[in-house]
């Protein structure tokens, strides 16, 4: 699996949080231990993304972070025909021998996050947000896909930017929940319906 960019913010902001990373030997490390933990490959933009959203590392000490992981053959590109890479052996080596001394907070929360921007990373994959403008007004249309075929589609009128970013929200965080109580509405299961909103718990976290 190969992963873009995940969020607009700019790339010398060097915003790092309280115990976060700057030592490019310690990033290296983390890089590794992220990788080995979840078994994915992702792109350079990805993870240093990752590492600057979540305030480990800023994303240039990140940047040549990796690209040194490349260098020295730690991290080798992915079979999957995208410019992503994954752990190699020599890199697995790493964090066998070094994760240890990393912060343990560092470790613990940054692979949360981690765990978190690739799951919602997938869900992003399969489904869809965009904005759209037509005679001044601004909608919002919200689109659940099976693959490269629309499944539901839900387009509706936004006053404004900051409820346009909660709708957003909401639909990424629950599309299983959204999807299956509108097809039960529009199928007159009523009954099913009700049973899939009072069951949910509904998710507004921001979403990447």
């Amino acid at each position: 699996m190969s992963f873009d960019i995940l969020y607009n913010e700019s790339k010398s902001n060097q915003g790092v949080l309280p115990g976060g990373l700057h030592d490019t030997e310690q990033i290296k490390v983390l890089i590794c231990y992220l990788l080995s933990e979840t078994k994915e490959s992702v792109t350079s933009d990805f993870m240093c993304g990752v590492l600057q959203k979540c305030g480990s590392a800023n994303y240039f000490e990140a940047s040549q972070s990796f690209s040194e992981l490349v260098a020295h053959g730690q991290l080798i590109k992915s079979d999957n025909g995208s410019n992503s890479y994954e752990l190699a052996d020599s890199g697995a080596f790493v964090v066998t021998n070094l994760a240890d001394e990393l912060p343990a907070a560092i470790k613990e929360s940054t692979l949360r996050d981690f765990k978190t921007f690739l799951r919602q990373y997938d869900i992003k994959q399969e489904n869809s947000v965009a904005l759209l403008s037509k005679n001044n007004k601004t909608y919002v249309q919200c689109t659940v896909n099976d693959g490269d075929n629309p499944l539901l589609k839900i387009k509706m009128y936004i006053p404004d930017t900051e409820q346009a970013g909660l709708v957003r929200n909401v639909f990424y965080n629950n599309t299983d929940v959204i999807y299956q109580a509108v097809v039960a509405l529009m199928t007159g299961d009523k009954k099913s319906a009700l049973q899939v909103i009072q069951s949910a718990e509904f998710n507004t976290e921001d979403f990447i």
